[in-house]
């Protein structure tokens, strides 16, 4: 499953079914917004199920209409406040991504919600989102502390990557010290060092406010540069919440 960015499948950057990926950043990089971009440009429909812990339906929605309507955030959220996105169904309806919105699901959620995507559909998505890996309460009771045994989440995902055959994809964050998000990010940068499972290991920056890089510090798949000194350029516009493709820069593989 090929990334939508040219730059990143030269770089041998690919989200692959049956796989694990991590994409890691500090908070308010843009993660989110890169893997919503990543389903939402891709050449051909990718049929995916996000589970949004993070964002609710608003933030997602307007998101969506102002990526595929290449308009600005401001005016994608007033669409959605006024019921007026009439013009955007076409473009949103194209794309088969379903969302859950529950704000800390537990495993058990989350295989339930994906046996229901299957009933409906007779087949698994091809990639799962999980944003965040640190919002998944592991286990299943309702006591469960969301912030541990991630390494043992990061097993049951690849696990569950394996049987259903689709790329799982984690969004976590990163250490202290890399939280200014300016700068590449090492794979040590990685929250509670769970990189020992995930098959792609990619952190996120900006080296400035228009260009988000793209660091692969683990690839089982390609090239990979665990300091994230070896990194891809693409643009970014946060007005539009969009990522487009740009050249490599000087410090990239």
């Amino acid at each position: 499953m090929p990334p939508a960015y040219k730059a990143l499948d030269k770089a041998g950057i690919r989200f692959l079914r049956g796989q694990l990926a991590l994409v890691c950043a500090a908070g308010g990089t843009g993660k989110s917004a890169f893997i919503l971009n990543n389903l939402l440009k891709a050449s051909s429909p990718i049929p995916a199920l996000y589970f949004s812990c993070d964002s609710d339906a608003f933030v997602q929605l307007s998101r969506s209409i102002a990526i595929i309507g290449e308009i600005s955030m401001d005016k994608a959220m007033d669409a959605v406040k006024n019921n007026s996105i009439d013009e955007y169904i076409p473009g949103l309806n194209s794309h088969p991504v379903r969302f859950n919105y529950a704000a800390s699901p537990s495993q058990s959620d989350v295989e339930n919600s994906l046996q229901s995507y299957f009933e409906l559909y007779n087949q698994y998505p091809h990639q799962i989102i999980l944003d965040n890996v640190t919002n998944i309460r592991a286990g299943g009771g309702d006591g469960d502390d969301p912030f541990s045994g991630l390494e043992g989440l990061m097993d049951w995902a690849a696990d569950m990557a394996r049987q259903t055959q689709a790329n799982v994809t984690g969004l976590h964050h990163v250490t202290g010290p890399n939280n200014d998000g300016n700068a590449p990010i090492p794979m040590s940068g990685v929250k509670g060092q769970i990189t020992r499972v995930p098959a792609l290991v990619l952190t996120l920056f900006k080296p400035d406010a228009e260009t988000l890089g793209v660091s692969a510090v683990k690839n089982r798949a390609g090239r990979a540069d665990p300091s994230g000194a070896n990194y891809v350029e693409l643009g970014w516009n946060g007005e539009h919440m969009s990522i487009t493709d740009a050249p490599f820069s000087t410090a990239a593989y």
